[in-house]
This record gives structure tokens, C-alpha cells and sequence, in this order.
């Protein structure tokens, strides 16, 4: 059987940024079924760190450029031209989008609905075509896959039609996140904070990450407990984030914030492993991956109260209020003071464990292929 499969998608799908969810997916995907073959659609240059599965050939298909009708012209015209050159019998969407003018049996993957309240990592561009053409994609679509209860529960509530297609995956983290030892500890802290216990955020630097509410909570925690406590940044910056970056570069305490870009997951289970604590600052986010990485890495999580950090976190999880900056600022000292809470959230079971691997995700997509 021919799969095509929107790709574009891959390109930003990054272990910090998004925890390469979708790329984790539809490689298991295609491993378990090498009888098929899989073409893999990319809008641009396909990054060097793929590797590609054997079944799968991956295609480039240029935008012709940067407006907004450049985009719609690639997924409605280019890509259907290409999937019908090459015969192709189901299509995949990893970015939740479809093109409406082909005929092809559609899986979609969809994430969260973030982009309806303006706050996905989307481009503004792209959220606005996302909002026009969501209730088509889900009604042409013949399944639809999510990746957490609360983004079923979204979805459903959105388009209580959909209910008859939608599959839910079950999650996972990788086995390289995992607890470190007292000297592996020490050894992170040497390398990203100069020996200094931090506070963490992982995630684009995004508007949609709450990043700039973090710095003047670090601020008042600097002044609060007068600490040589760091803040350190994993993430790509996105370009939406440049004023992020720039109210950095004025930052009293910019001294102490650390920012890494272009992570390895090897990297991101080191720095998340060697936190003192983790800041979930993202709330609509349907899989918090974050959370996930952390709390498997034996490391405490502050996080903005959502229904998905819920989800994933229970009562092991610090839960600040999102509309107040003093709120986060008041949690990150009383967690940073108090061992014994600290020990306490970790001693607690979490309400989901997520298996060690997609490959579960994606034997569940495999029986949709049919």
C-alpha cells in the first residue's frame, strides 16, 4: 500500500520544542509496516538529523513562497498532484490538515485546539487557516488521532460529531529520561549552571510558553531569598519570540538565566534530569510532555493550572495560578526552601505512566490503515 504523509510538520518537530511526538509516531509507523511504503511530503529543505525508515522516500515540494495562499496552494494543489502521481491509497496528516480536494482516505493527528484561542506554535498565518478549515477537516477525515484525554474531551466538545472517529494514543518518554545519580547530578549542574541548582523551562521560546510571566517570577524570587539560584531556557526560539529575546537582554537577573537551543534528547533528559525543579509554563498544550519527562527523571514540576497538566500530573504536581505572576513567584520559593515538600511530590505515584516507547501509537495507527 502507497501512504502519503504531510511531513512539513517534521521540520520544527524537536525533542525541546514538541518532544518530536509526531516524528517518534509515524517512524514507529512505518517500522512496523514494511510491507507498505511511505512517502513523506516536506514543504521545504528536509533537516540532516532524519533518518529515514526504508520504506519511506521522502519528497520536497517547495512553497512557492511566503503568503498565506502559498501555503494553501501547496496542501490543495501540490500535494494532491503529488499523491495522485504516486498512487497514493491513504494519506496522513501530522499537522491536523487534509487537502479537501483529494479523495484519499484521511488520518489526521491532532494535538490540542490551542491554535482556536490564538496560542498554538503555529504562525498567526497558519492558526487563522487552521480556524477557517478545522470543522472540514475533521468532517472529510476517517480518522482522527489525539494524544491525551483532555484533547479528546476538547475535541468532542468542539465537534461532538467527531466522536465516531476519534482514537486517542497512549502516551510515552523515552528510556533516556530517567534519575541521575548524586555525581551525574553534580556533573549537569557543571555543565548548564555553573555548579548552581535551577529552575527549567523547556519549550520554544514562544509567547504561548509564558515565558516572560517565569522572568518576573525568577525576579522576585532573586530578590525574595537573595540566591545564586539559575534559570536556564531549553528550547529553539520561534519567531514569534523575538520580543522574549529582547526583554532578556534587559533582564536584571540575565546573568542568571541560561539559554540552549538545538537539543538532542540525550541533552534534554540530562538537563531536565539535573533540575532542581522543572516550570511548566504552557497551558493548552494537550500533551505536556514536559511534565512527563520530568517526573520520570525523579524531578518536581511547578506547573500553570491546566486540565492537561492535570491529567498527567495529579496531586504530584505544584499548581500555580495562571493570571498570577506573585502566585508562580510564591511557588518556586516554597518549593525551593522546603526539602520536605519536595520529597513529598516525588514520593507520590503520578496518574499516568507513560510507556517507553510510540511503538504502541504506532501499531494503534496501523490498525486504522485498512
Amino acid at each position: 500500500m502507497q501512504i502519503a504523509v504531510n511531513a512539513a510538520c517534521l521540520r520544527k518537530d524537536l525533542p525541546a520544542d514538541t518532544g518530536r511526538v509526531a516524528t517518534d509516531i509515524i517512524f514507529a509507523l512505518c517500522r512496523q509496516q514494511p510491507e507498505h511504503r511511505f512517502t513523506f511530503y516536506f514543504d521545504g529543505e528536509i533537516p540532516a538529523h532524519l533518518t529515514f525508515p526504508a520504506n519511506v522516500t521522502p519528497v520536497v515540494l517547495p512553497l512557492k513562497g511566503g503568503k498565506r495562499w502559498h501555503r494553501y496552494w501547496w496542501r490543495e494543489w501540490q500535494l494532491p498532484h503529488a499523491m495522485k502521481a504516486g498512487g497514493a491509497q491513504w494519506y496522513i496528516g501530522l499537522d491536523g490538515t487534509l487537502p479537501l480536494r483529494s479523495k484519499v482516505p484521511a488520518l489526521i493527528l491532532l494535538r490540542d485546539l490551542s491554535f482556536l484561542k490564538d496560542a498554538g506554535l503555529q504562525s498567526a498565518r497558519e492558526q487563522e487557516s487552521l480556524k477557517k478549515h478545522i470543522t472540514r477537516y475533521l468532517d472529510r477525515a476517517s480518522h482522527i488521532a489525539v494524544l491525551s484525554a483532555t484533547a479528546k474531551e476538547e475535541l468532542l466538545r468542539y465537534a461532538p460529531g467527531a466522536a465516531g472517529k476519534v482514537v486517542q494514543l497512549e502516551p510515552a518518554v523515552s528510556s533516556v529520561f530517567r534519575p541521575l545519580e548524586w555525581d551525574d547530578r553534580e556533573d549537569v549542574k557543571i555543565n548548564w549552571s555553573g555548579s548552581v541548582e535551577y529552575f527549567l523551562v523547556t519549550g520554544s521560546i514562544h509567547p504561548r510558553n509564558n515565558i516572560m510571566p517565569v522572568f518576573k517570577a525568577f525576579s522576585a524570587l532573586k530578590k525574595r531569598q537573595r540566591t545564586n539560584l539559575k534559570l536556564v531556557l531549553a528550547g529553539n526560539l520561534a519567531p514569534e519570540g523575538a520580543e522574549i529575546v529582547k526583554a532578556l537582554e534587559s533582564f536584571k537577573f540575565r546573568r542568571d538565566v541560561v539559554w540552549k537551543e538545538n537539543l538532542t534528547m540525550e541533552e534534554l533528559a540530562s538537563v531536565i534530569g539535573g533540575a532542581y525543579a522543572l516550570i511548566y509554563s504552557t497551558r493548552f498544550d494537550g500533551l505536556p510532555m514536559p511534565l512527563y519527562m520530568a517526573r520520570q527523571c525523579e524531578v518536581p514540576v511547578i506547573a500553570l493550572e491546566s486540565v492537561a497538566a492535570r491529567e498527567a500530573g495529579g496531586d504530584t504536581v505544584l499548581y500555580t495560578d495562571p493570571a498570577s505572576v506573585d502566585d508562580l513567584a510564591e511557588k518556586m520559593s516554597l518549593l525551593y526552601k522546603d526539602e520536605q515538600l519536595r520529597s513529598r511530590l516525588l514520593a507520590m505515584e503520578p496518574p499516568v505512566r507513560p510507556g517507553s516507547s510510540w511503538e504502541a501509537a504506532g501499531a494503534a495507527l496501523a490498525g486504522l490503515l485498512k
